[in-house]
């Protein structure tokens, strides 16, 4: 601690490094406090024994006036012990962390109090006859338990020794007791350099013993700490492992997407290769023959309406290519109105019937529904249920029926279309709503098909706030369902995924 003299602390604490020194001195006075109560503890019982031995009980018979010398200071030491111990109690040590100047200078009073109380003990004991070399001992052993660094221990142990020598020499001065002084001399020199050297050597173990320990802490500290930065290192790299994988995952899913584009593109080419093309030669050699001359006249009307169905062929096919481009980017603007779907429904059922006839198919409608009001687009519902019987027309056999009907659930309007033709695979659902689809069935009167349709039809009615699935059975026939909401405050969940059951 910086309060002790330096002269007396100069390079006992030269090995520990300057940041620990503190803490180090800390720890010395908190060991040498707690050693110092225990033996002050066993100093207080040995003066009553000796109060009641030599005092009450005279067992060494000394006469009143040794008696009482005696008693005055066993008792003065007594008390100063005593007082050594309320001082202590006072600011109680727990921890070298608690250690503050007041523990500093309770440890030089106690050295003072130990220095002169050995000095009046070895005078009563010379008083009464005794050898006080025994006392001198015991004092002298006492302090060497303490951790004192060496040249303190040097400077308390020379003061001791030559207090005591000349405390000897004035006493027996007038006595012919060569023999004995030098018995006192000799052994306290003797104790003194022995207790120098054991308390010394106490001393820099404990030095050693604390750097050790100080360097394994300091060790400890600087592997946790490399411990923590590896375990950063670790984090940051599984942050960066995460972002790459969330990476890789970005680019297998634009990947994917750009094989369905390519796939698309190549869907497409083949469309505009075999449903343009062909149409256009055909437009084309039509053309050509009515400009020869080469057709009959009673023909010409025949070869006009063949030009005429071509053409509306591609229109169709161009036109369901154009509406897909602008669903899909969000360019197809649907003006919702109250309007009556019943109106709607039979109006298509109308127009197909006589396309079905032509097939011996008879579309039957019936309206169950006690509400038909719903909030749509006009135009865009219209090409819905116009797309849905067109196909169970196209794709029902001969002399069959298509079932159109009208229901209400809960806030919706449903309207079913169902044909009587071949079905639908496991393969056909999972693939119903793509775009240029081409299913297991085929039309049965030769109409052409786009695979388009219900495209077209799924992302309409779910902009709607609709939903639109498929109920069929291999063998079965087909139901289409579409569901429309009453209400235009209603909005219905959808997902991309093609809600089909058996």
């Amino acid at each position: 601690m910086r309060r002790f003299p330096r002269i007396l602390l100069q390079r006992s604490d030269a090995t520990i490094p300057e940041h620990h020194r503190e803490e180090f001195w800390r720890e010395v006075i908190f060991i040498s406090m707690r050693r110092i109560r225990v033996l002050v503890w066993v100093a207080i019982i040995i003066h009553l024994l000796q109060i009641v031995a030599l005092n009450v009980r005279n067992s060494f018979h000394l006469s009143p006036t040794e008696n009482q010398f005696t008693f005055a200071m066993h008792l003065g030491l007594f008390l100063s012990k005593a007082v050594l111990l309320v001082l202590m109690s006072l600011r109680p040590l727990r921890s070298a962390g608690d250690v503050q100047p007041y523990h500093i200078r309770v440890l030089w009073l106690t050295a003072l109090v130990v220095i002169v109380g050995t000095q009046i003990s070895s005078y009563v004991i010379l008083f009464t006859k005794g050898h006080p070399i025994f006392y001198f001992l015991i004092a002298m052993i006492w302090y060497s338990t303490l951790l004192i660094p060496p040249r303190t221990l040097f400077a308390l142990l020379t003061l001791m020794v030559l207090s005591f020598w000349s405390l000897v020499s004035a006493f027996l001065r007038t006595t012919n007791t060569t023999s004995y002084n030098g018995e006192a001399y000799v052994a306290s020199v003797a104790v003194t350099v022995f207790l120098m050297l054991s308390g010394s050597m106490l001393f820099r173990n404990f030095v050693e013993t604390f750097r050790q320990r100080k360097a394994l802490e300091e060790e400890h500290n600087r592997i946790a700490a490399l411990n923590a930065e590896a375990l950063e290192l670790n984090k940051e790299l599984e942050n960066q492992a995460l972002t790459i994988r969330n990476i890789n995952s970005q680019l297998s899913e634009q990947n994917q997407t750009l094989r369905e584009m390519d796939a698309e593109k190549n869907e497409l080419m083949g469309i505009v290769a075999h449903d343009l093309k062909n149409p256009i030669s055909s437009v084309r050699g039509l053309a050509d023959l009515m400009q020869s001359d080469l057709v009959p006249a009673q023909d010409r009307r025949y070869v006009s309406n063949q030009i005429v169905t071509t053409a509306d062929r591609m229109l169709e096919l161009v036109t369901n290519l154009l509406d897909l481009n602008r669903l899909e980017a969000g360019k197809m603007k649907f003006q919702q109105v109250e309007l009556d779907v019943s109106a709607l429904v039979a109006g298509e059922v109308l127009h197909y019937r006589s396309r079905a006839e032509a097939k011996q198919i008879a579309i039957l409608y019936s309206n169950e529904a006690s509400s038909t009001r719903i909030y749509t687009d006009e135009l865009a519902i219209k090409e819905v249920f116009d797309n849905l019987i067109s196909n169970a027309v196209k794709y029902s056999p001969f002399g069959k029926q298509v079932f159109v009907r009208i229901l209400n659930t809960d806030n919706f309007v449903r309207v079913e279309v169902q044909d009587e033709g071949p079905g639908l695979s496991d393969d056909d659902k999972a693939r119903l709503f793509g775009k240029f689809v081409r299913l297991s069935a085929r039309p049965t009167g030769g109409e052409h098909s786009t695979g388009l349709g219900l495209s077209i039809v799924k992302k309409m009615v779910e902009a709607m706030n609709g939903r639109v699935w498929c109920e069929s059975e291999l063998g079965k026939g087909a139901t289409f369902i579409v569901e429309l909401p009453c209400n235009k405050d209603i909005t219905l969940v959808t997902t991309n995924a093609v809600e089909l059951s058996n």
